[in-house]
C-alpha cells in the first residue's frame, strides 16, 4: 500500500483470498474473519494511513457459514462493500465456502464500481448484471491458474467490451512458490483493450479510470440499450439436455 500510495493510486486490489492464501482449506478456515475483527479493521485502517482504497480477498465467517469474499475500504478506511463469490469451482471452495447473492454498486471517488471474484467473471450473466447496476470499473480479486490464462488474455477484455466498462483483475504472482498462477494481472478499458498488464512476478500494475471512455464505448455500441430491442426469452430453443 505504501508502493501503491507513492505511485500516485487511490485504490489498491489485492488477489482471491489473499489474507489466507487460496487453496487450503485448513489455513481458509483458520484465517477466517468475522466482519468487525481485529484484522479487518487493521486493514481499514490501513486503507486510511495511507490515503488509499483497498479490495482485498479474504475468508469471511458469518452465521456459522464461509464465503470467499473481497471487502472494500475507500480512502478514509471506511468500508463500502462487502462482496461475496457466487460461482464456486472446485471441491476446496464448495467443501468451504457458501455462494453470495451477486454484484451490488458502491461509489468510489466518482466512480461506480462493483466486485466479482475469480469464476465469476466467467459467466457473462454476471459481469452483464453489474452493468445494468450502472458499473464503471468492475474490480476482480482471482487466483487464475496458469492452465487458464486464457481468462486474463481474452475472456476479461471480452467482458470489458460488451459491458463498456473497465475491469481491474488482480491474480497472485507466479514465482517458483506459487508457480501454478498466471500472474497476468490486467487493467481493461471499456473498448476491450489492455491499458497495462502483469508479466508473471510480483508486480504493481496501474491506470487512470477515465469514465468518458465509458460513454465514448457506449456511442459507438450500447449493448444493454440493443438488448431492449429484442426479447430472447419469447425465442423458441431447442432443448439441449
Amino acid at each position: 500500500m505504501s508502493r501503491a500510495a507513492d505511485a500516485g493510486a487511490k485504490m489498491l486490489v489485492t488477489p482471491e483470498l489473499y489474507f489466507s492464501g487460496y487453496g487450503r482449506a485448513d489455513a481458509v478456515r483458520a484465517a477466517a474473519q468475522d466482519q468487525g475483527s481485529p484484522s479487518l479493521r487493521a486493514a481499514g485502517q490501513l486503507a486510511a494511513r495511507h490515503g488509499v482504497g483497498l479490495v482485498m480477498g479474504y475468508p469471511e465467517r458469518s452465521g456459522g457459514v464461509m464465503h470467499n469474499s473481497a471487502i472494500v475500504f475507500d480512502r478514509d478506511g471506511h468500508l463500502v462493500c462487502n462482496y461475496r463469490k457466487v460461482a464456486l469451482p472446485n471441491d476446496f471452495e464448495r467443501e468451504c465456502f457458501a455462494p453470495g447473492p451477486g454484484p451490488a454498486v458502491f461509489e468510489f471517488e466518482g466512480v461506480r464500481c462493483s466486485v466479482l471474484i475469480c469464476y465469476d467473471i466467467e459467466f457473462p450473466e454476471l459481469a452483464r448484471r453489474a452493468a445494468l447496476l450502472g458499473t464503471e470499473l468492475l474490480l476482480v480479486p482471482t487466483a487464475l491458474r496458469a492452465k487458464w490464462r486464457f481468462v486474463s488474455d481474452t475472456i476479461v477484455p471480452s467482458r470489458s467490451y460488451e459491458n463498456a466498462m473497465f475491469i481491474g483483475y488482480c491474480d497472485f504472482a507466479a514465482d517458483q512458490s506459487n508457480s501454478g498462477f498466471s500472474g497476468t494481472s490486467s487493467i481493461c478499458a471499456p473498448d476491450g483493450q489492455h491499458l497495462c498488464r502483469a508479466t508473471g512476478p510480483e508486480d504493481l500494475v496501474l491506470a487512470t479510470i477515465d469514465t468518458a471512455a465509458v460513454q465514448r464505448r457506449k456511442s459507438d455500441f450500447d449493448f444493454l440499450q440493443d438488448l431492449k430491442r429484442f426479447d430472447l426469452a419469447m425465442t423458441p430453443t431447442a432443448r439441449i439436455a
